[in-house]
């Protein structure tokens, strides 16, 4: 009669043992596909945002960088009015304004993907502390580009959005954005942009430049966290150091 008890006993145990184990084990695949599903809509979403981030930045720092050791950039200074813009031909865009253009074009890219994480808010993946730490973060880039009679804050969505090919989901290409720029209607809008990078070129506002370039670290490296990436500007950095001259 024991033998038989303590069987009974131990094919129940090991039931519950075993029940138990497909539980746990099943609750842990899950939360490791959930895990997986975050991080693929966080990169989705956040991505795009962390390449153009770079890109201005890297684009910033170099000119800083030449303005404080030897003075205004003249790769940047091709005109000295916004206006002139609408003058000028394909040539131009892609030749002596290209630095100047290509800038300008990076950073209204940029506003395009600030502006399109802000409308992502309920796609992304962030504990509540993370969604108020990006909310104040992409604020403080937006500042930082209004900063000193920048680009103002207003405007930047509004640049964000010309740039912004709704329906085929995309932004419009240097080419695209070039010739939009030679219709003055459509070009006044960038004027202030344009303008802010001509100021930075001639190593005019440095404090907003420093606020700025220290604006765009903080918001990487926290997208960096949020999408499990290595350091995107530490890279961009090292990657340039090693193309050979």
């Amino acid at each position: 009669m024991n033998a038989a008890v303590s069987a009974l006993a131990a094919a129940a145990t090991s039931v519950v043992v075993t029940v138990c184990s497909l539980f746990l084990s099943e609750r842990q695949q899950r939360r490791r596909e959930l895990r997986g599903e975050r991080h693929q809509l966080n990169a989705k979403y956040l991505n795009p945002l962390r390449l153009h981030l770079v890109e201005n930045h890297f684009r910033l720092s170099r000119i800083s960088n030449h303005t404080s050791a030897r003075g205004p950039d003249a790769t940047m200074l091709v005109i000295d009015d916004p206006a002139d813009v609408s003058a000028k031909d394909a040539a131009w865009f892609t030749g002596t304004g290209c630095a100047l253009m290509s800038s300008v074009y990076l950073t209204a890219c940029l506003f395009a993907h600030l502006k399109k994480v802000r409308e992502d808010f309920p796609y992304l993946r962030l504990s509540a502390t993370d969604d108020t730490r990006l909310a104040a973060l992409l604020l403080r880039v937006q500042r930082g580009f209004r900063y000193h009679e920048g680009v103002y804050y207003v405007t930047q969505p509004s640049i964000g959005e010309a740039v912004w090919v709704r329906g085929d989901e995309r932004l419009l290409t240097y080419r695209e954005f070039c010739e939009k720029l030679q219709d003055p209607a459509w070009r006044v809008w960038i004027d202030r942009l344009t303008l802010f990078h001509l100021e930075t070129a001639r190593g005019q506002k440095t404090e907003r430049t420093g606020r700025l370039l220290a604006a765009l670290v903080q918001l990487s490296e926290f997208l960096d966290d949020c999408v499990g990436g290595g350091k995107s500007i530490e890279s961009r950095v090292r990657a340039e150091s090693d193309v050979p001259l």
